[in-house]
């Protein structure tokens, strides 16, 4: 007869060794890399560089790259269905950055205004 999960986690594990591998899991979790996550929602390289319009070697090499473009890292979060959300962890808080754009939001508000610079004719004294 078959057992499921949970039965073998019940039948081995007492509720707080459950509870701490309930943590430790969360934790897990929370602390991954692009790929991890990648892998973790079984979406394969190749079916996200289709969503993002790029080849599969480009994802490959923005999963090792250690310094992506923040904009970078939203495209791909969003392409796999989530959001990119930023925080600054303080020693006393945790303040999410609200003015950072996801990529969707950027394209909504347009491109950046740019000013003329109007020439000022010299004045000669």
């Amino acid at each position: 007869m078959r057992r499921t999960w949970t039965q073998i986690k019940n039948e081995t594990m007492t509720e707080g060794e459950r509870g701490q591998a309930h943590i430790l899991a969360v934790r897990d979790l929370a602390e991954m890399e692009l790929a991890e996550l990648r892998e973790a929602l079984q979406v394969s390289q190749e079916v996200l560089a289709k969503k993002l319009r790029v080849t599969q070697v480009a994802i490959s090499r923005l999963e090792r790259r250690p310094n992506v473009l923040l904009e970078s890292r939203a495209n791909y979060v969003e392409a796999l269905g989530g959001k990119l959300e930023l925080y600054a962890v303080l020693p006393d808080r945790t303040v999410k950055l609200t003015h950072v754009l996801s990529t969707t939001e950027c394209k909504k508000a347009g491109p950046p205004i740019r000013r003329k610079h109007h020439q000022t004719e010299a004045v000669a004294r």
